[in-house]
């Protein structure tokens, strides 16, 4: 088969199915393994990956579409273990593979094999190359090998940078520069993301673990808390003007809380919640807290100077407060909490937590949408048709304790405009009006009027958010 051959017939059935099993699956076996393949072949699929001589013997008995074959064999000192010798090679040219996959990284591999002698090898033997690669950097060194295709099915699974989900940028990456066709691979599993990489370049998708792997679809599926046994955890509320701790049960409810106000330094901030929590003995805190939070580390990379000062560069996880830590902005934490309730499981929720200043958070699918470094909706930014933002008129700094009646007319106002704002610009099922401003006897009448919920959190949201970050993520 040549690469335009093989590019033609994924060019009609892109999707390409691997079938294979997880180590110690009930599945792995060569006929298990077999039905799977032709499941797929059944509904359209053209192409097979597959590993293992035993396994490709048996599907090259029960059909004739082409294969592309590798073969996992882990070696002391390397760890390269696709493909990784020669040795390998010619065990699957002599199962007839149209493909063989092998590892295209610039790693180390057994025996100081090299990437192009192998290449040179599968090509000798009428075969095709595709080399399976981490990084831009390593598929430009498969194809400077000769492989006749580089996929992206390492991303993710060694030392160089990762995604959550599939790397469709890594496949942008490579198909905008790269000669050789690309085959995406590694953590598809759905059909969007299908077709995304193929839009961004890809010449077919490789999808294995979505397919044919139960032991994979258990654990994607499985949900990430349990709905008995749950222990205590410690929420953490931090605002421009209080630190708060409480104590949440497993069954989600607000056991006991202290508070103190915010002392604006990070030193003391950090000294008062490691006491805090120690003493309750909790093994496990959710954060919610102004500022910008990274998830990925609980840095808080971005603060209001005036609502927060010196509050930049503080982190929050186990190092910090002596237990497993999850931290977000108290926007992203208050709608999760309201996400979780059961009125507002599934639906597109957004929250405008009205306090010291103005947080907002939305999720869908029952996931937190966010930028990269977790930076929330700023719907607090948006210039008002004063002139001024919404921070500005409906946040309890501006307004102060005891606000004007023309200020509470003003923030009425203010409060439809951004209601509708969020509405027009997410398209929600419910829009959620929390924080002390807006739970406040004076606003929180207008609420309903404005198209929108009171927080059935009350005063607390901000401690139930922080607490649902720690049960339910």
């Amino acid at each position: 088969m040549t690469t335009s051959e093989f590019l033609a017939l994924i060019g009609r059935a892109p999707l390409i199915a691997s079938s294979q099993a997880s180590p110690g699956s009930p599945l792995a076996t060569p006929e298990t393994l077999v039905q799977l393949a032709e499941a797929s072949l059944a509904e359209g699929v053209s192409v097979i990956r597959a590993e293992g001589v035993d396994a490709i013997r048996e599907m090259r008995k029960a059909f004739e579409n082409p294969l592309i074959g590798l073969i996992k064999r882990h070696y002391p000192g390397s760890e390269v273990y696709i493909t990784a010798t020669v040795a390998e090679v010619a065990a699957l040219l002599a199962e007839k593979c149209e493909v063989i996959a092998l590892d295209g990284t610039s790693r180390s591999r057994p025996d100081n094999a090299k990437l192009a002698d192998l290449v040179a090898a599968i090509h000798t033997g009428g075969a095709l190359a595709l080399a399976d690669c981490d990084s831009l950097e390593s598929a430009r060194f498969a194809a400077a090998a000769g492989a006749d295709f580089v996929a992206t099915t390492e991303a993710g699974y060694t030392d160089a940078p990762s995604t959550p989900g599939p790397d469709i940028e890594l496949v942008r990456r490579i198909a905008a520069e790269s000669k050789v066709p690309v085959i995406a691979e590694g953590r598809y599993t759905e059909r969007w993301q299908v077709e995304t990489a193929l839009q961004a370049g890809a010449s077919g998708v490789v999808v294995g673990g979505a397919l044919n792997d139960p032991v994979k679809q258990t654990a994607a599926l499985r949900p990430r808390f349990r709905t008995l046994e749950r222990a205590p955890v410690g929420a953490v509320d931090i605002g421009g003007t209080w630190l708060r701790y409480g104590i949440v049960s497993g069954d989600w409810k607000l056991q006991d809380h202290d508070k103190t106000p915010n002392p604006h330094d990070k030193g003391a901030t950090i000294d008062w919640l490691r006491s805090a929590v120690k003493a309750s003995g909790v093994g496990r805190v959710g954060v919610s807290t102004a500022g910008i939070v990274d998830p990925a580390t609980g840095e808080v990379w971005r603060a209001k100077e005036y609502l927060m000062p010196n509050y930049v560069g503080i982190v929050f996880n186990e190092a910090s407060l002596g237990v497993p830590t999850i931290a977000w902005g108290d926007g992203h934490a208050t709608n999760w909490a309201h996400a979780c309730l059961p009125q507002f499981a599934g639906r597109r929720v957004i929250t405008l937590a009205l306090g010291t200043g103005v947080g907002c958070g939305f999720v869908q699918h029952g996931q937190i949408w966010c930028g990269p470094r977790g930076e929330y909706p700023r719907i607090n930014d948006l210039t008002y048709e004063t002139g001024k933002s919404f921070e500005d008129v409906l946040g309890g700094l501006h307004l102060t304790k005891d606000p004007t009646p023309e200020q509470e007319q003003v923030a009425v106002v203010a409060l439809r405009a951004a209601v509708n704002a969020v509405r027009n610009l997410y398209f929600p099922d419910d829009v959620i009006i929390g924080g002390g401003v807006g739970t406040s006897d004076w606003l929180a009448p207008h609420v309903a009027a404005a198209g929108a919920t009171v927080s059935p959190l009350g005063p607390d949201a901000g401690l139930y958010g922080a607490a649902a970050l720690a049960l339910f993520m």
